[in-house]
């Protein structure tokens, strides 16, 4: 396993909050599952790498849907980011070029769809949906994601609606993007290039090649992958896990209920590195010690919301149950 990987488990630290004996026992007695809260996953290749999204798609159907709209028709393929603020944001989803006597062509539309109040707030590594300033019902095909929080996009012109979410070290490679050299590229003041060093366009030296495009497709769309499965015999919680930076793993954790708390021991050894990313990945805070899934259901069926563990002692990787919602 790799270093970073060690780094990662060493950062445990946390306290505890018990919660009802009955709401433990079962998960204990039956196969328990997490049950999809957010959606498809959706890769992104890009010039510069590629990453992930997790689209949200029961905050947000709507826009969610939209964009998975765009995908799954290819409509994104072969687009370029076409706008970016320098560790700020990126922006794409809306134009092609093929050479500088066309210009940037827009792509083909669906209609506008309302704003949706998704309760997501515009946070670092979210993705939201971008329309005119001027028209709170005029999002279509492009969008942007923040680098850093930006909270105030969540009222600004009456708001940006946020339907999804860069996994594991993507942000790296949306950063790199946002810092890659600007031009002016017809009505576009702050196009990201690739080896290109110039401020503005020039046609005998600037090609297609030189933008940031894109092709996008939709890699998993299990609206029932578990984020963790119980196995019985063994005693074993399997969860998978986005490490942020270090990206995807796989561990299983013993489990042990008392009286008064329930205790799960990450089983280190065991751990596998995933490749990719899977749909509603449990999510690990290396500040707070927080170990986050987003939702526990019993044959099939969600009971329970918003788990939380966190880690007590950093040797073993042992957590304790802080909070559950039914």
């Amino acid at each position: 396993m790799s270093a970073p990987r060690f780094l990662f488990y060493d950062c445990f630290n946390t306290s505890v909050k018990l919660i009802q004996r009955s709401v433990l026992s079962g998960l204990l007695c039956l196969l328990v599952t997490t049950i999809a809260e957010a959606g498809a996953i959706v890769e992104v290749q890009t010039s510069l790498g590629t990453f992930y999204l997790e689209i949200d798609e029961e905050s947000a159907p709507l826009t969610g849907g939209n964009f998975l709209n765009y995908v799954r028709s290819g409509r994104y393929n072969n687009t370029f980011i076409h706008g970016a603020i320098g560790g700020s944001l990126i922006r794409g989803g809306g134009y092609t070029f093929a050479n500088c006597a066309e210009g940037p062509q827009r792509i083909e539309l669906d209609d506008p769809i309302p704003l949706e109040d998704t309760g997501l707030s515009n946070l670092d590594g979210t993705i939201a949906a971008l329309r005119p300033a001027s028209d709170i019902n005029g999002a279509t095909s492009e969008w942007f994601i923040n680098l850093g929080a930006d909270t105030g996009l969540d009222t600004q012109d009456g708001g940006y609606a946020v339907f999804g979410r860069v996994l594991g070290d993507g942000l790296n490679i949306v950063r790199n993007i946002s810092l890659a050299n600007l031009v002016r590229l017809g009505f576009f003041l702050e196009t990201p290039t690739t080896n290109y060093f110039q401020s503005s366009v020039n046609c005998q030296q600037f090609s297609r090649d030189n933008l940031i495009l894109v092709l996008m497709a939709v890699v998993n769309e299990d609206s029932l992958a578990a984020t963790a499965s119980y196995d019985a015999v063994n005693e074993l919680l399997e969860v998978n896990v986005d490490l942020g930076g270090d990206g995807f793993i796989r561990v299983p954790f013993a489990v042990s209920v008392s009286d008064d708390q329930t205790i799960i021991s990450a089983r280190l050894e065991s751990a596998v590195d995933l490749h990719q990313p899977v749909p509603n990945m449990a999510s690990y805070d290396a500040i707070s010690g927080r170990l986050t899934l987003p939702s526990i259901g019993i044959d099939g069926e969600i009971r329970f919301r918003n788990i939380v563990f966190e880690l007590s002692d950093a040797t073993s990787a042992t957590f304790l149950l802080r909070s559950i919602e039914q």
